[in-house]
């Protein structure tokens, strides 16, 4: 058994696919996690907008049915321990274009990442560089770095 985390991007990349995709990782016995800022962006913002466009409801549905259904679990990291951890993901993520108040949900990614690492294997879904780099730069100073494995999301998927 594995655990793949699913960034923003990885999501989007599936498109229409992501039910089937997401339903037969997990019944191939891989645990697919969410991180919770993930969910607020793709589904509780868009869901809660008034103007969001019919296609980005239907996406956001289709997220919070496999999360109701089991399929996705839902993560935060543990503040109290990895607060830290989110702070340089968060200035490593910011730049001129990102401001650091600007930041949102990659910024939890590598807290949960090193967290996850501490007992299992986890496999990252994402095709943001930045985001790429950070987590593997955090995990190996982490210690966890042998138990991280940053994936391309078409390859994990």
């Amino acid at each position: 058994m594995s655990t793949i985390l699913l960034d923003t991007n990885a999501i989007i990349m599936y498109g229409q696919s992501v039910r089937g995709r997401v339903e037969r990782a997990v019944d191939q016995g891989r645990t697919l996690v969410l991180p919770q800022s993930v969910k607020h962006e793709l589904v509780d913002d868009v869901l809660d907008s008034s103007t969001a466009p019919e296609n980005h409801r239907a996406s956001a549905q289709t997220i919070q049915a496999l999360v109701d259904e089991g399929y996705l679990i839902i993560r935060t990291p543990n503040f109290e321990q990895y607060s830290a951890v989110v702070d340089e993901a968060r200035r490593r993520i910011a730049d001129e274009n990102l401001p650091e108040h600007d930041v949102k949900a990659d910024q939890y990614i590598p807290a949960i990442v090193c967290e996850l690492a501490q007992t299992e294997t986890v496999y990252v879904a994402t095709a943001d560089r930045k985001l790429r780099t950070t987590i593997q730069d955090i995990s190996l100073k982490e210690g966890v770095s042998d138990r991280v494995m940053v994936r391309n999301p078409l390859d994990v998927l």
